[in-house]
Parts: structure tokens; C-alpha cells; sequence
């Protein structure tokens, strides 16, 4: 892979997932770039790659042998390539700027717009977009699928109506949790000073992209803390098929004067839940830290100026 397909190429976890879900499709892929995606199609099926950078070609055609991989490559762009792709699904990963602001489909290459209008012979289409690309940016309908691997999130794929019939979908990985249904905007406001429960809850990134939060978060359930990042709860009862993360409430603290505390538990290395400048997280990171010598990861977490400390269950 050269850098950018380094940064930006189908992790092979979802490339199974998704190769799973387009199964016994005919597939075109616009853009193949390194191949990774389509090498993954291709156990499931008939898919041809079409890649105008002849470098990123010869990437591709060399990574489909390990996998033993069928797939076609063909080094050309995708408008003038003259191949016949009738009963078609279109994928798309189109290369997009790095670091950019805003995320807009006109800075998409190449356009998936322009594909579906010049080859109105497809017959759906499955278009990766920037994750972060806000709803209002994104001129095709379709079901939006938000991917997280391991809290992170990873994709947002959005597939035409005649795919999916589904609006809004989160898909956990490697756990396989899927869940889809209306999005709607959470609302909820954090009530300070309120009693936290025994466990805390943070629902998977991916749940919160797709507007799902209101299928996972119970109504009696407190909101702790809330940003762009991080929505967490507070209840009594253990949720053992919850998507996301609970924790095990250990104890309070009016201030950051935590170590007597955290020393208590055979803390050792301690982690912030709650949004601090970089500069801030590393000072009191390593300021409490030295002062401990325990064996235990705890995690602190903020309602208003009241610090809650908690253990992951795992």
C-alpha cells in the first residue's frame, strides 16, 4: 500500500462484514485503490474493480494473491471505461481530503453522484462516506450504516433503497452487534447532583452516529455527562448484552484530590472519561499516577464538579 491506502483501505473485519451483506451481488467498485474491499467481495461475490491510479492497479492485483482471490482489476477510469454493468451494485470508497473541515460530497473523487448519472444501467449502489459527514451533506437516500471496531468509530456505508429497506443502522465489531431501526434525536438533559446509580453506561460511538441512542438508553437511566464524543449514563442494574461499555461505581470525590481514594482500590493507572484539553489530561494523568502503585485501570468520570471513579466490567 502507498501512505494514503495505508490510512484509508478496508480493515479486513469489515471488509467480511460487508462482503457477507452484499452477498451473491455482481459488484463494481469504483475506485478499487489497494483492493482489500473487493478481495473481500470476491469470496462471496462476482465483482470487478475499476482503478484509475496504475500504481494503486498494481497494489491491488499483487494483494488479491495471498487471499487466492478471483477478483478483476482493470487499471482505467470510470467513466471511460466501456464495460457493461447491467444488474450492477456500485461501491464506491472515494478518496476524500485529508484533514479537511467539513466533509461535502463534491470533494468526493470520483463523484458518486456523477457514476450513478452516467451509469444509470446500476442497480444500487453502497457509497463509503466520511464518518463525520453530517446527514444534511449527504444528497442520495439510503440506509446509513456506522461501523465501530472496538469503540472506534470506523465507517459510515450508505446503501440505495433498492438494498436496504432500513433507515439507520450501528454495527459493533468484532462482536457482530447490529442494531437498526428510526433515528431520532436524543435528548437529554444531565441533572447535577442527582445520586448516581451502581453502574455507569457509555452506548458504542457507533449507536450514537446512526441517532440510535434512544433504542439502547432505559427511561430511568441518569445522564451523567454528555458531549460530542461521549454519552454517559447512570442506573442500578447490570445489562449484560449492553452495546458499549459499563462500569462499576467505586467512589465519589467533590475534587481531584483522589489519590487516598484510588489508593484505597489498588489503583494503578487511571483513565479520564470526560473531555479535558490534551495538555491537561497528560499533567493530571502523571501527577496521580506517581503516587500510586496498585494494579488496577480506573476510570474517572465528571457529573458538574463531582468526580465519579469506576472499574470497567469486562
Amino acid at each position: 500500500m502507498d501512505y494514503y491506502s495505508s490510512m484509508y483501505s478496508t480493515p479486513e473485519i469489515v471488509g467480511k462484514y460487508r462482503a457477507k451483506k452484499l452477498a451473491g451481488n455482481k459488484i463494481v467498485d469504483a475506485g478499487s485503490g489497494a483492493g482489500m474491499q473487493d478481495i473481500m467481495f470476491s469470496e462471496f461475490s462476482d465483482v470487478t474493480g475499476v482503478e484509475i491510479d496504475s500504481n494503486r492497479y498494481a497494489m491491488a492485483n499483487l494483494n488479491k494473491i495471498p487471499y487466492s482471490s478471483n477478483v478483476d482489476f482493470i487499471n482505467s477510469d470510470i467513466f471511460s471505461f466501456n464495460g457493461d454493468f447491467s444488474g450492477n451494485i456500485l461501491f464506491s470508497d472515494p478518496l476524500r481530503p485529508v484533514n479537511s473541515g467539513e466533509k461535502l460530497f463534491s470533494q468526493l473523487v470520483p463523484d458518486p453522484v456523477e457514476i450513478i448519472h452516467k451509469k444509470p444501467e446500476l442497480s444500487g449502489y453502497a457509497i463509503d462516506l466520511p464518518p463525520h459527514m453530517e446527514w444534511d451533506n449527504i444528497p442520495l437516500k439510503g440506509e446509513k450504516e456506522y461501523i465501530s471496531i472496538k469503540g472506534a468509530l470506523n465507517r459510515l456505508t450508505l446503501y440505495s433503497p433498492s438494498i436496504s429497506e432500513k433507515i439507520s443502522t450501528a454495527v459493533i465489531l468484532p462482536e457482530n452487534t447490529v442494531i437498526t431501526g428510526k433515528p431520532c434525536t436524543f435528548k437529554a438533559n444531565i441533572e447535577y447532583g442527582r445520586s448516581t446509580g451502581q453502574y455507569l453506561y457509555v452506548p458504542d460511538i457507533s449507536i450514537t452516529y446512526a441517532k440510535l441512542l434512544n433504542m439502547v438508553v432505559k427511561p430511568e437511566w441518569v445522564p451523567v455527562y454528555i458531549d460530542e464524543r461521549r454519552q454517559i449514563f447512570s442506573g442500578n442494574s447490570y445489562e449484560s448484552a449492553f452495546p458499549g461499555k459499563q462500569y462499576s461505581v467505586i467512589s465519589y470525590s467533590d475534587n481531584m484530590n483522589i489519590v487516598p481514594l484510588l489508593r484505597n482500590v489498588d489503583a494503578g493507572k487511571v483513565f479520564f472519561r470526560f473531555k479535558m484539553k490534551p495538555e491537561e489530561t497528560y499533567h493530571y494523568k502523571n501527577s496521580i499516577e506517581k503516587e500510586l502503585a496498585g494494579s488496577k485501570n480506573v476510570y474517572i468520570f465528571r457529573n458538574n464538579d463531582r468526580y465519579i471513579i469506576a472499574e470497567e466490567i469486562n
